[in-house]
């Protein structure tokens, strides 16, 4: 094996481990693919960021993937919620957005609910701050 070809395959190595660790510090997990998408929609997310956690009964279930404008509603955010987790709630179910700490950090929470049609990747939950 020529020294190029072995200059070659470390340096792909490099670059791919950088890019896996560079996403999972993100807070994405390229190795998990099961994860569910959920929509919420806020008129305030109160300083809400991307990668902050997202919990259900304090247990850490995933994560904020993105925060966009609503292009259908004026004014309003949309935040998309990653869980990595199988736990199963309703629609109807409420995802609060409440303070971590004294300094600012913003988590979201999912209060489930289990009346009702039950949650699938996709759907919009309730948004209370």
């Amino acid at each position: 094996m020529s020294k190029e070809l072995k200059t070659g395959i470390i340096a792909v190595t490099i670059i791919a481990l950088f890019i896996w660790g560079f996403n999972f510090m993100k807070g994405h997990d390229l190795l998990k693919s099961n994860a569910r998408h959920f929509y919420i929609e806020y008129k305030n997310i109160q300083g809400l960021n991307e990668a902050s956690p997202v919990t259900i009964s304090g247990l850490q279930v995933g994560s904020v993937e993105s925060i966009t404008f609503n292009e259908k509603k004026l004014g309003e955010l949309v935040v998309e919620i990653i869980l990595e987790n199988d736990f199963q709630f309703s629609k109807n179910s409420v995802a609060k957005i409440y303070a971590t700490s004294l300094l600012g950090g913003q988590s979201l929470a999912i209060i489930p609910n289990y009346d009702g049609e039950m949650a699938i990747t996709g759907d919009y939950l309730k948004g209370e701050v």
